[in-house]
């Protein structure tokens, strides 16, 4: 992996300026801080002011796992598109495969209820409902291998069996019917008829991205990882603000 503020990154982040670009970003972790409480991430002030300017000037996008209705409330409506539960809404998914999905996560959720509720209470558990997607967090949680153990129970439990994505103190489980980050991102692209497109990511999820390996899509990591199939790193998430003024500079 490469330091993105450096000779080589600029120079890409220049070329991608030259020509039709989406510059598309993960929400937690990468816009926004990573907080205790999911429910209190915001965007910094500089962070809206340089992404509110990149949007005047290009194609934006945030694709994140909150739900896309969280995720509106947070953004705004400069961006011009986002994306939420890892892919599965958007403005590039059908309403049929929204429901196949929907349908999916009812069904795991009414097993959670009638079978593990009060155990995930218990331990400390928070599962977040998002339609298309459930999210078991236990950032909170002192003792966390407790938590972590009957996560893997309830997990393994649901039928058909879900994709399953593990965060920082968070186990996604999604619909294997449903959309990913990397997909939603190259048609996020056709949409909007771009040739090229940076993302920038933190987590695993973000890892959906990275493997595509396309040499349309320049890839960026937030924090060095080397099993990570991003191209770029920046060394940590406040770099993000220089990232942002660098585009606008560079987009004019």
């Amino acid at each position: 992996m490469d330091y993105l503020l450096s000779e080589e990154g600029r120079r890409e982040l220049e070329a991608l300026s030259k020509g039709r670009c989406l510059y598309a970003f993960d929400f937690d972790g990468t816009l926004a801080k990573i907080v205790s409480d999911p429910g209190g991430a915001r965007l910094g002030r500089s962070v809206q002011v340089w992404l509110k300017a990149l949007a005047k000037r290009a194609q934006t996008a945030v694709i994140s796992g909150r739900s896309l209705e969280d995720l509106r409330s947070r953004v705004g409506a400069e961006v011009s598109c986002l994306v939420g539960n890892h892919g599965s809404e958007g403005p590039h998914v059908v309403q049929e495969e929204m429901f196949q999905v929907q349908e999916t996560c009812h069904g795991w959720l009414q097993l959670i209820t009638d079978q593990f509720q009060a155990d995930l209470t218990q331990c400390g558990v928070f599962v977040e409902k998002k339609s298309y997607s459930l999210s078991f967090h236990y950032r909170t949680v002192q003792q966390r291998s407790e938590a972590r153990a009957l996560i893997s129970r309830v997990v393994a439990a649901l039928a058909p069996t879900p994709r399953i994505v593990l965060g920082k103190s968070v186990v996604n489980v999604i619909p294997t019917t449903a959309w990913h980050k990397g997909t939603a991102l190259q048609k996020c692209m056709r949409q909007f008829g771009c040739t090229t497109a940076l993302y920038v990511g933190d987590d695993v999820t973000d890892e959906d991205v990275f493997a595509l390996r396309d040499p349309r899509i320049l890839t960026v990591r937030i924090g060095k990882k080397n099993a990570s199939s991003a191209r770029f790193f920046l060394k940590r998430q406040p770099e993000i603000v220089q990232v942002l003024r660098l585009i606008v500079e560079m987009a004019g």
